[in-house]
């Protein structure tokens, strides 16, 4: 900046700016496909959580109502609870992009989840997913320390209830 002016991340008509907003979406893309890559690996629940800030909202509206959960430490329980059921999960991203709004990023894609329940094991590994689901993602980012993390995620169905197969009872 040569102007003394304060750009906004997301504003990419100064090229400064634009560096550092492409750099910031590098950081929050990053955090997203850690988070599926520790669950796909089945690593711990606590690391996967540890991609969202501690007062995240997280929301998914899929199929059998609303799951709402306001803090990390509440959603790393929920998926405690998950990851015991699951005996694989697979989580495929699809179209993304990313919208700015007053410096905050946005990032909005696409996801595909296939899921293996460990009450259907008996099949073999090289069954086909007990369930798959296509859900419609918004993620907002805050910066926190060094780090861009979920302070809000959002899924809903990404066109009515996309799902096939069925969860365990």
């Amino acid at each position: 900046m040569t102007d003394g002016a304060v750009t906004m991340l997301g504003d990419l008509s100064i090229p400064e700016a634009a560096i550092r907003t492409l750099a910031a979406e590098r950081a929050c893309w990053e955090t997203y496909l850690t988070y599926f890559e520790v669950l796909d690996d089945k690593r711990s629940h606590l690391e996967a959580c540890a991609c969202f800030t501690e007062d995240a909202t997280i929301t998914y509206g899929m199929k059998g109502g609303a799951l709402e959960f306001t803090s990390r430490a509440e959603y790393a329980d929920f998926l405690e609870g998950a990851a015991a059921t699951q005996e694989m999960v697979a989580h495929v991203v699809g179209q993304h992009r990313f919208v700015w709004d007053g410096g905050t990023p946005r990032l909005i894609t696409y996801v595909t989840v296939w899921q293996w329940f460990v009450a259907n094991a008996h099949g073999g590994e090289l069954r086909p997913a007990d369930y798959v689901t296509i859900g419609h993602s918004v993620d907002e980012f805050r910066n926190v320390g060094d780090a861009w993390l979920i302070a809000r995620r959002t899924v809903r169905p990404a066109a009515g209830i996309t799902a096939i197969g069925s969860r365990p009872a």
